[in-house]
């Protein structure tokens, strides 16, 4: 029991919570990642054709983005989506074509805009990071669980902290305003000199990804499939040290 006095147990429960959490997040991230989040069913919801169609011709800096249709505009997106994945290589590559001719029109991103996703990129290596160290403690703590024979917060109480926790940042984000929240992020994460906000006029990626709202979509979708993985972690852990304490 000396090692379990070592960190007192609200500690330990909350950093299993966190970890348990980050993982979770993680996870839920990589399955939708491989999915390219959802786009083609959120094109067709947030009806993005009709707002290609609208500001496609009004861009300062590429012409005919109009010109392009739906497979396209997906292609597009899973072109970004993996280049984002992989330290931003291969965004300077990415051209649009025309749906008549199948033409190249031209590339899709500008400097700026190319500037952003690669720090987007950092941000995505520094996520993963974070989700390793998050993997290795939440190790950490089921090893500690076993050998001071103690068991893991329950599924109850991790849900009730879990939704207070998520409960307050919702509401404080509905308070704040998701488009506020949705910039003070950027300000505080992207650097001082790098431009991250786009109108439509001046980005066929704003336009493509019907900024910022597409972000809120998925959002909300990483959030509903975090939920369940972190509940099923949860049982997996606590089921895997009933099996190890009766076997020990």
């Amino acid at each position: 029991m000396s090692n379990f006095k070592v960190t007192p147990q609200p500690i330990l429960f909350g950093l299993y919570s966190i970890s348990s959490l980050i993982c979770a997040l993680f996870l839920s991230w990589v399955i939708w990642a491989s999915a390219d989040f959802a786009y083609p069913a959120l094109h067709d919801f947030m009806d993005i054709e009709q707002h290609t169609v609208k500001y496609g011709p009004q861009n300062r800096y590429r012409d005919h983005f109009e010109n392009t249709d739906r497979d396209e505009r997906i292609r597009l997106f899973a072109s970004i989506n993996e280049a984002i994945h992989e330290h931003g290589d291969g965004l300077k590559e990415i051209d649009y074509y025309d749906k008549t001719t199948n033409k190249k029109i031209d590339s899709l991103l500008h400097t700026s805009e190319i500037l952003h996703l690669k720090d987007v990129s950092k941000l995505i290596d520094i996520f993963r990071v974070t989700a390793f160290i998050s993997f290795l403690v939440l190790l950490g703590i089921i090893l500690t669980f076993y050998r001071t024979k103690q068991a893991p917060p329950n599924i109850k109480q991790q849900s009730l902290s879990t939704l207070l926790i998520i409960g307050l940042c919702t509401i404080t984000v509905l308070i704040i305003g998701p488009v506020n929240v949705f910039y003070a992020f950027h300000e505080w994460f992207f650097p001082a000199n790098h431009k991250w906000f786009f109108y439509y006029q001046e980005s066929l990626m704003t336009i493509l990804m019907k900024a910022p709202f597409l972000f809120g979509y998925i959002a909300i979708l990483i959030l509903l499939l975090t939920i369940p993985i972190y509940i099923l972690t949860n049982i997996i852990s606590s089921k895997f040290l009933t099996i190890l304490a009766n076997n020990k």
